[in-house]
């Protein structure tokens, strides 16, 4: 099998849709403007698109019905008995394959790599179904299964010899096209993937899902990861909580990363930012939209994210037909305007590409990683809490690794269990596992909300004599006050010996202490830090409170490895083993401000050189520098 998005380099790509008609593209078929939009692509270093199927035009087939049930189909337009081909036995139209093949020669003619997206019927929030299928479930009617796995073997055995043609992708968000039962996701995608492999065994397949699941829902990533290739997310800011921040802040530049990182350690297959986008010019300015484009590009890079493609190639606010004459959400966030020119950024994908091009470690090594959180089971909105620890951590100088409370944990000096309000967060077998890590000389961090955990005395060396409801209120830490709380307040009847207080309540109580236990270290936090973070505005600037501080105090036991300690909390950084001894360290800077903070380096290193930049990291950019010991 090829090793497209599955190797360690980074790919720049955009999702199209052809720039005079949009989705229309197969029905008004216009072979000059595909050929111009690729020359302005290409132009742009962008040479990978994820492209589309709409589903409708291409197995355009109508039920027959007799006494109201199906007595054969028939395809559009009219009703064409079903030709005695291949392509007719299969439902697919002749004329829809003609005009993806030149798409495909066109796009061999301008080096342009396809993902090709199957079952596309749901976009821009409209449904594109065969008239056949109108008021079924694609996701779980076995009639409807059954012409969906004779549409892709067919289409895939006909194109499996495009060179253009990179991968295949299940389709656009196939988990928005109807309401499932957990598992079935598992069978549908059972059934599309095992169709594509039957035909093409050479190409990664890819899930095109915009977000999945963790634990029990129909499309859960841990179960579907196993059936596919390559992973997704589509982290657009304005439908999750990073809209909380601008879109040219550290919460949504970090998110992106955050989500491909997060589905690819726990999946175990390689993920990558297959749709992200701004959304339109209320959210942000053109200017904004490139500050964002460029940091979240090389905090992807640096993460070891495989990829980002924009959403999406020209702008399509311009269209008049449904769904852009009634979505808003269909509109100008194209890499081109309307009319053809570049923006921003484009600019900005252009330089990417370009340094790629030259930077001379073209398959950048993975980064180090000094701590695994762990996801606990039924995490309410667990993307919202998995920033505030992602970006916490790394202001802390420390680089995470997921795993699921479910699953077996890797090793680590340190695990981070945040912000529990689930009565089940991780098994008691698997708990056990964590905590004879920790006897042996590990350290865990684990912070509670709303909720009960077992043998609190034992792990925490506190006694909590009664709990009440609780609040904000000042939190202490090092001198240092927070106004940080949780739904309820625990009163400690004792302290043991073994336990010390690290941050207290206005009264004077233990609200965050360290605790020996065995060979190694317990820290325990008495409300959700991490949670509260999640929905509050603005708290990683660099004018907020340091909350980080709270991190520092176990991040300690985990980062002395590090060769590399960032002095601002905007600039965060990772570090990539280049040799025995030698490191790649690469310094991103989320802020509006040039950060000339500097680097502290740890004993026995020292900076050699840069391969990107100077000693001061520009405003939402990033400088690259490599140090030796």
């Amino acid at each position: 099998m090829t090793n497209y998005l599955r190797d360690n380099k980074f790919h720049v790509g955009a999702n199209y849709w052809a720039s005079k008609n949009s989705i229309n593209m197969w029905s008004d078929w216009d072979e000059s403007v595909v050929e111009e939009d690729f020359r302005k692509l290409s132009s742009h270093g962008i040479r990978e698109l994820r492209m589309f199927l709409v589903w409708s035009e291409f197995q355009p087939l109508r039920a027959i019905m007799a006494n109201m049930t199906v007595y054969e189909y028939r395809m559009l337009p009219g009703e064409i008995p079903l030709p005695d081909t291949e392509a007719g036995q299969a439902g697919v139209s002749e004329e829809a394959c003609r005009h993806f093949k030149r798409f495909c020669e066109l796009a061999d003619k301008y080096g342009m790599k396809l993902i090709v997206g199957l079952i596309t019927g749901h976009m821009n929030f409209r449904y594109y179904c065969p008239e056949a299928f109108i008021g079924k479930n694609p996701l779980a009617d076995p009639s409807v299964i059954k012409w969906e796995i004779k549409f892709v073997r067919y289409f895939v055995k006909r194109f499996k010899d495009e060179p253009a043609i990179a991968a295949w992708d299940l389709g656009n968000e196939c988990s928005n096209l109807a309401g499932i039962q957990p598992d079935q996701g598992y069978i549908w995608t059972h059934a599309i993937t095992s169709a594509i492999r039957e035909s093409d065994p050479t190409r990664p397949i890819i899930s095109g899902f915009d977000n999945c699941g963790l634990d029990r829902e129909a499309f859960n990533l841990r179960d579907t990861a196993e059936l596919l290739d390559v992973t997704t997310t589509h982290p657009y800011q304005i439908f999750s909580s990073t809209s909380i921040d601008p879109l040219n802040s550290m919460r949504g530049e970090i998110d992106p990363a955050l989500r491909a990182t997060l589905y690819e350690t726990l999946g175990g297959k390689p993920a990558f930012i297959e749709e992200v986008g701004s959304i339109g010019y209320n959210n942000n300015s053109e200017k904004t939209e490139a500050e964002f484009l460029r940091t979240m590009l090389w905090s992807a890079f640096a993460q070891g994210n495989h990829g980002m493609f924009w959403w999406c190639a020209f702008d399509q606010g311009q269209l008049d037909y449904a769904p852009y004459d009634w979505n808003n959400y269909g509109s100008d966030y194209g890499f081109f305007r309307a009319d053809g020119s570049p923006k921003p950024i484009a600019k900005v994908a252009k330089e990417f590409d370009e340094f790629l091009n030259s930077f001379e470690y073209a398959e950048l090594p993975r980064h180090t990683e000094e701590a695994v959180c762990i996801v606990p089971r039924e995490t309410k909105n667990p993307i919202t809490l998995l920033d505030s620890v992602f970006i916490l951590a790394k202001q802390a100088n420390l680089d995470l690794r997921f795993a699921h409370a479910e699953d077996k944990l890797p090793d680590a000096k340190l695990y981070i269990l945040p912000s529990v309000f689930s009565s089940k967060p991780i098994f008691l077998h698997r708990l056990n596992e964590l905590l004879e890590k920790v006897r042996n000389g590990a350290s865990l961090y684990f912070s509670l909300g709303d909720t009960l955990f077992r043998r609190i005395p034992e792990l925490t060396g506190l006694t909590i004599a009664s709990r009440e409801r609780g609040g904000q209120e000042k939190i202490t830490l090092d001198g240092e006050e927070f106004m940080l709380g949780g739904n309820y307040r625990y009163n400690i009847e004792s302290v043991a010996d073994t336990c010390e207080v690290l941050a207290t309540g206005e009264d004077g109580r233990p609200v965050f202490v360290k605790n020996r236990y065995g060979k190694g270290y317990i820290y325990f936090l008495t409300f959700p830090l991490e949670w509260q973070l999640g929905d509050r505005a603005g708290c990683f600037a660099d004018d907020a409170k340091p909350y980080f501080r709270f991190y520092e105090k176990f991040a300690a036991d985990a980062s002395s490895a590090r060769a590399v300690r960032s002095l601002s909390r905007s600039v965060l950084t990772t570090e990539h083993i280049i040799g025995e001894n030698r490191r790649l360290i690469i310094a991103v800077n989320y802020s509006d401000s040039d950060s000339d903070a500097g680097f502290e380096l740890s004993d026995g290193w020292r900076l050699v050189k840069y391969h990107r930049g100077g000693k001061a990291v520009p405003a939402h950019d990033a400088v690259i520098f490599e140090v030796i010991e």
